[in-house]
């Protein structure tokens, strides 16, 4: 196990792995970027190349590229060992004989999909009733290579076409019932059948592109529901999972945007004319779960939902959801019945030039407002105006006076009314604005202790100017150790010390901490030059030395005061000796 994790870390550097999930700068000899674990505006996530670590100074998360792995997939560790040896081209070898324990339930549910989509393909490609499905899905305008990639199949209309052969595979009937692949009154019954049975199969990836769940259309009208969805099990979350996000989630780093729709063909024709960084819901209304996986790759989106009612509201359940998150919101509706399938479909370059010009929301939702109500009416005019004063309140002051003005201008009013109103109103409790808001999490600010200690952990050749001027005593007791830990190895070797040797067996407590540190120090000073340095350090000491005093006064003014009121003469005076000696000192 330890020879595949160090074989790993040779192949796979930390900023290629990181980059893949956040949008990292270069500063000097480190990278940094928004934080992919909470919710800030000021990036406070520092990646080292050399160091091959990452850490938050906003929220403390970080580690190595296994233990990034594990945060932002959501995994354990010898599943992001299985990720990790993918990416870098190794093959983990799995152990095999009586002795060794089976698969885990996770591992068997994904088997069974795994199998299930395989019976769907075969189905598709070479029965009589597939190839006449498969025919309809060439009529769509989905070609033989996209129907292969996205693995599209055919659930044949029987009702023991999928079990038997799944029970042969191995997979028990237990795991066949919970995934939803078959039906059953209970457990201990006999009568099981196949649950899709004339449908076509969209497979439902997971993140990692492990099928998770299905999705079966129906294919005649009698048919009912029009879609039956895999229930939600150990492997499938419906509220968590993005349909397509497996095969768009390069292009959305890449593009740094998202493409929102509805429905399954609207991700795959797009995405096989080119529109690949497309996500769909997965038979659910857009989460808050969904949109904070979303931000770990862009913050930049687009909605293109259904013109109808229905997809209005789902629109604006989305604009709640993402504003709450910093999002730049912009939206989109096909009108004339048209998805985003049939426009990319009848006008691709039509469909691309709407994607490009698409408007933000606000603008979207007041052209939708304006073709719901008459603006030339007082009734029609007021109630747009009262529809409209809640995203108003949420916005800052400059976005406000855009939107103001632009509404001023849609109705012919005077922008002094809209401010007017704006003053008055009072955002609902209920409205999602609220429901959605979030503390913002300041960046972590670091002590004048933590800086001092960062830099000649960092800088080495700083110990000697730190040795001088610091004794234990002025170190508060969090980093005593660490102090003592250092001071002993500079001392053993004050004549020729060039660096610390941090594979001693006593700097393992303090490892996370030393990390955390070092990367601080290189975000922050890996482009000072020497002299720069020393004068930095010096000054720190000072500073340090001058808050430890007056935090030292501060206490020895209460205890001398409380001293006072209770009449302890003896410890009053040994009080004030000990507050005049710590005024005389420097």
């Amino acid at each position: 196990m330890a020879d595949t994790v160090e074989d790993i870390k040779s192949r796979l550097g930390i900023v290629d792995i990181v980059s893949q999930y956040v949008q990292l700068k270069k500063t000097g000899n480190s990278y940094k970027g928004l934080c992919p674990f909470h919710n800030e505006k000021t990036p406070s996530f520092v990646v080292s190349p050399e160091k091959q670590i990452c850490h938050c100074f906003g929220c403390g998360k970080g580690g190595d590229i296994f233990s990034f792995i594990q945060e932002i997939e959501g995994i354990n560790f010898i599943e992001a060992l299985q990720v990790l040896a993918d990416r870098a081209g190794i093959k983990i070898e799995k152990k095999s004989g009586k002795n060794v324990a089976s698969k885990s339930e996770k591992d068997e549910f994904f088997k069974a999909h795994e199998l299930a989509c395989e019976i769907y393909e075969h189905e598709l490609f070479h029965s009589n009733d597939g190839k006449k499905v498969l025919s309809y899905l060439y009529k769509r305008g989905l070609n033989e290579e996209t129907i292969k990639e996205f693995k599209i199949g055919f659930a044949p209309d029987s009702f023991d076409k999928v079990y038997p052969q799944l029970i042969k595979k191995g997979i028990s009937k237990n795991v066949l019932i919970k995934s939803g692949l078959v039906s059953s009154k209970n457990l201990a019954s006999d009568n099981i059948y196949d649950k899709f049975r004339k449908r076509l199969m969209f497979p439902i990836f997971d993140h990692l592109g492990r099928i998770c769940g299905f999705g079966g259309r129906a294919l005649s009208k009698e048919q009912m529901p029009k879609y039956l969805n895999s229930p939600e099990n150990v492997i499938y979350n419906k509220s968590k999972v993005l349909y397509g996000f497996s095969h768009a989630k390069k292009h959305i780093k890449s593009e740094d945007r998202i493409i929102l729709v509805e429905g399954y063909f609207d991700v795959i024709l797009p995405y096989q004319e080119g529109i690949k960084n497309v996500v769909a819901t997965s038979g659910t209304a857009l989460t808050e779960a969904q949109v904070k996986f979303i931000k770990r790759f862009t913050k930049n989106t687009i909605t293109c939902f259904d013109g109808d009612k229905a997809g209005i509201k789902a629109t604006i359940r989305a604009y709640s959801l993402l504003k709450a998150q910093d999002f730049e919101i912009k939206s989109l509706s096909i009108i004339n019945g048209k998805d985003p399938a049939d426009a990319v479909t009848t006008d691709k370059e039509g469909f691309i030039k709407m994607l490009k010009e698409a408007p933000s929301f606000l603008e979207y939702i007041i052209e939708d407002m304006l073709r719901n109500n008459n603006k030339n009416s007082f009734e029609g005019r007021n109630r747009i105006v009262k529809e409209f004063l809640p995203y108003l309140k949420e916005l800052n002051s400059v976005e406000s006076d855009h939107y103001i003005r632009l509404l001023a201008s849609k109705l012919n009013l005077n922008e002094d009314i809209l401010y007017d109103e704006i003053k008055k109103f009072k955002l609902p409790i209920d409205h999602p604005a609220r429901e959605h808001q979030t503390p913002h999490m300041s960046n972590y600010k670091m002590s004048l202790e933590e800086t001092m200690f960062s830099l000649i952990l960092e800088f080495p050749l700083l110990a000697e100017i730190f040795f001088e001027k610091v004794t234990e005593e002025d170190i508060s007791s969090e980093f005593k150790r660490l102090y003592k830990l250092l001071s002993n190895q500079y001392n053993c070797n004050r004549t020729k010390f060039e660096a610390w040797d941090f594979s001693i067996a006593d700097y393992k407590e303090e490892k996370e901490r030393i990390n955390r540190l070092l990367l601080f120090a290189e975000s922050r000073y890996g482009n000072f030059p020497k002299d720069t340095l020393s004068e930095e350090v010096t000054m720190l000491i000072s500073r340090f030395k001058d808050e430890r005093k007056t935090k030292s006064l501060k206490d020895l003014e209460m205890q001398i005061a409380q001293a006072e009121k209770n009449g302890e003469e003896s410890k009053l005076l040994e009080l004030l000796s000990l507050q005049q000696e710590l005024l005389s000192k420097n």
